[in-house]
């Protein structure tokens, strides 16, 4: 008999064994000790620890004159600055034959630039300094933010407060926008989960809630650069506004600077919508 021959003697021998000796006594031990299943607990029986203490940092909040409320929280752990408005505006409170409206707005103020700096100037400055200043429009709030090293806080607040008080609004930078969200409903069925999603809150909503509507070729093509304007002169107005800062900075000092940016932007009378 070969080598060869004799290995295979072997290995069939050994799967024998395995089969006939190894599985029945494995088999054998499982059935005498049977995995003890737990019955689960009723939720009113389980116990659980109690909650962390939830405290919140030292802060400094103030209004301005002109009814823009400030809160100001000092951190520093690195040398970085952020900031974020808090707008009472929304895609609820656009027209029901221009949805897709606000949305725009919060897009184009950024993109778009100010009436004193092209987006092109404001990305290159921006790039520069690794800072950033973003902006949009949600459901029920819009936002402003900005991102900075220290070193770099007066420059890029000053450029974070352009954007939100005098955005440009040009035509080219609306007309991209719109041809992004005509792509975004081009595309919006590829995924069954956004078509379960929109028909969900049709159901929990009603068609006609605020809640319920979806941009849509017909009133992406209702807007126009003077809704944007308009919709931006509505709600965007300093008594309107909730501006919040953290990071490395000398409280005393940024208000001042908050002050300053800021104090001689005219409030509006009408009443703010309700979140």
């Amino acid at each position: 008999m070969t080598a060869e021959a004799k290995k295979q003697k072997v290995a069939k021998t050994i799967a024998l064994v395995f089969s006939f000796v190894l599985v029945p006594l494995t088999l054998l031990f499982m059935a005498l000790h049977p995995a003890v299943a737990e019955t689960p607990k009723h939720y009113t029986d389980l116990t659980f620890a109690p909650p962390p203490e939830l405290k919140l940092p030292d802060y400094t909040r103030f209004k301005l004159a002109n009814g823009m409320v400030v809160y100001l929280v000092e951190d520093h752990e690195l040398p970085l600055i952020n900031g974020t408005a808090l707008i009472r505006t929304g895609d609820r409170l656009e027209p029901s034959d221009k949805v897709g409206l606000a949305e725009l707005v919060g897009t184009v103020m950024r993109s778009g630039g100010t009436q004193k700096h092209t987006a092109d100037a404001i990305n290159e400055f921006l790039e520069q300094r690794a800072a950033s200043v973003e902006t949009g429009i949600g459901d029920d709030a819009g936002s402003a933010g900005f991102n900075t090293l220290t070193e770099d806080l007066p420059a890029v607040f000053a450029l974070f407060a352009e954007t939100l008080r005098q955005p440009a609004f040009p035509d080219d930078k609306l007309n991209l926008a719109k041809t992004q969200q005509r792509g975004g409903i081009a595309r919006r069925n590829d995924d069954p989960d956004s078509i379960a999603s929109r028909e969900f809150r049709k159901l929990v909503y009603g068609d006609r809630s605020p809640y319920a509507r979806f941009v849509e070729y017909a009133t992406l093509a209702n807007v126009s650069r003077d809704d944007l304007v308009s919709f931006y002169q509505q709600y965007f107005h300093p008594n309107n506004i909730l501006l919040g800062i953290v990071g490395d900075f000398d409280t005393k000092s940024m208000r001042q600077l908050v002050e300053t940016t800021f104090a001689d932007w005219k409030p509006v009378t009408a009443s703010p919508p309700a979140l």
